[in-house]
């Protein structure tokens, strides 16, 4: 993969000139009370081409929404629906490894097998612009260990590495080579200096730790054997803010409805989550999992187990947005070194 250097006063002249390309361009701001968002800049402004720490949510929030029309529902009598297209053209900038990693796994849920068109076409449509991590974001991240930071590896469309001098700019893919071609006169080559801080910038990221035994715990939790007084602390801790689910740059999880008027309407889309009692409810009222700690549980079973079954890792990155926002105090990451401690 061929790397090329970018300055700091170059880099706002390709954003502006990345700008005019697109519908909306989603970039990290600063927004009520100081908070780290990602919202549209294309014409507020207000972006940041540099910051610390991570978004409070993921650009998740952007192709997946917590609400979005799927369908008008032109008759029910005589079954008329009418697909809702988004061909908003996106670019998606400084969107933390961590992030990157998530939208690839998300990838792997909607367009294995059976497509979802509605998140299919948003894909297509959109750009993304990785910006690496030269620090942690807060004690509780590890996305080092979950092979999710600090540089991505894959998944971006173009990647920005900070240096002390600037970026070093990499494509990942024809829409990033095609960028870096466009505004060629903006970039110049890597120097060898540029390759050696970020190799001291991988191996003084976080402390050196143990990797963690993905397999090894996705085994104990198959076998169901972890102990059930953790599942039990769990449970009594968990009070089903829905935060983890809402700020999981990897929950996936959502149902249908319709809202009729008459005989027309529209056809929504919502995120639900597996910590909700409902979730599994049947039509009939029963549920197979009617205790609340096997609903949090199926939380952590999703993302640590399953998915390892289904695409080969985890689908936790390590954002450590769930353990920031949890107010019963759960820590994923303490749940897995517990876990692996004890199996």
């Amino acid at each position: 993969m061929q790397r090329f250097f970018i300055t700091k006063e170059n880099l706002k002249v390709l954003i502006a000139s990345l700008k005019k390309d697109c519908d909306e361009f989603i970039a990290p701001k600063r927004e009520h009370l100081d908070d780290l968002v990602f919202g549209d800049a294309k014409n507020e402004g207000g972006e940041l081409l540099e910051y610390e720490g991570n978004s409070v949510i993921s650009p998740r929030a952007f192709l997946l929404p917590q609400t979005e029309p799927l369908f008008e529902i032109q008759s029910v009598k005589n079954c008329g629906f009418r697909p809702i297209e988004d061909k908003k053209t996106r670019i998606f900038y400084g969107v933390r490894p961590c992030d990157i990693k998530a939208i690839s796994l998300m990838k792997e849920f909607f367009l294995q097998g059976i497509e979802d068109t509605f998140y299919k076409q948003k894909l297509e449509h959109s750009v993304f612009i990785s910006l690496a991590c030269g620090k942690r974001c807060f004690a509780k991240s590890f996305c080092n260990l979950m092979d999710a930071g600090p540089v991505a590896k894959e998944g971006f469309d173009l990647q920005l590495i900070p240096l002390s001098r600037g970026y070093l700019a990499e494509a990942g893919s024809k829409k990033g080579s095609q960028i870096i071609q466009k505004n060629k006169k903006l970039f110049s080559k890597a120097l060898p200096d540029d390759e050696k801080e970020i190799k001291a910038l991988l191996k003084n990221f976080a402390e050196r730790v143990k990797k963690i035994d993905f397999k090894k715990l996705a085994n104990i939790m198959q076998e169901d054997k972890v102990s059930p007084e953790v599942w039990d602390d769990i449970g009594q801790r968990c009070v089903v803010c829905s935060g983890c689910i809402t700020l999981c740059p990897t929950c996936s999880c959502f149902s249908i409805v319709d809202r009729l008027d008459g005989d027309k309407g529209v056809r929504l889309r919502y995120c639900d989550g597996c910590p909700y009692a409902g979730f599994t409810r049947m039509a009939g009222g029963s549920t197979p999992f009617p205790l609340h700690k096997e609903h949090i549980r199926r939380f952590f079973e999703h993302k640590l187990n399953v998915d390892l079954q289904r695409y080969g890792t985890p689908s936790c990155v390590g954002c450590g947005r769930c353990i920031q926002a949890c107010p019963g105090n759960i820590s994923i990451k303490k749940f897995i070194d517990t876990v692996i401690l004890n199996g």
